[in-house]
């Protein structure tokens, strides 16, 4: 039974990490809500427009793949940067992009209809 035990304490792990890094987590955004350090407003005076500004910009992936890491790549250099300008004490706007034409979307319903058509609906692939 002893043995048992100890096989149990060594499987189990400790979650004061990762109790320390949401801590950790859960100050860093009540600072940043408290600061408003994400919010932008437009600026109007001339001391303002002196200011410099970081614009970046990145879209949804489309419907029409799967997500991959490349994804998070890009994402990931992109609010990089975001935050480095920021901490710079520019003016920065960074908002995720709505621009979708709508074709890709189509071209995705297209592949699955045509998909169901030729396997069916749940499909059956032929064997290889």
């Amino acid at each position: 039974m002893e043995e048992q035990e100890q096989q149990h304490a060594q499987h189990v792990r400790s979650t004061a990490r990762r109790d320390q890094l949401t801590l950790y987590q859960t100050l860093a955004q009540k600072q940043w809500h408290e600061s408003k350090a994400f919010e932008v407003n437009a600026k109007s005076t001339k001391e303002d427009e002196k200011t410099i500004k970081f614009f970046g910009n990145f879209p949804y992936p489309y419907m029409n793949g799967l997500l991959h890491l490349g994804h998070a790549f890009s994402l990931s250099k992109l609010e990089f940067a975001s935050a480095y300008h920021r901490l710079k004490g520019e003016n920065v706007l960074f908002p995720f992009g709505f621009h979708c034409t709508g074709m890709p979307i189509k071209a995705c319903a297209d592949k699955i209809e045509k998909e169901i058509k030729t396997y069916g609906n749940p499909p059956i692939f032929p064997s290889m």
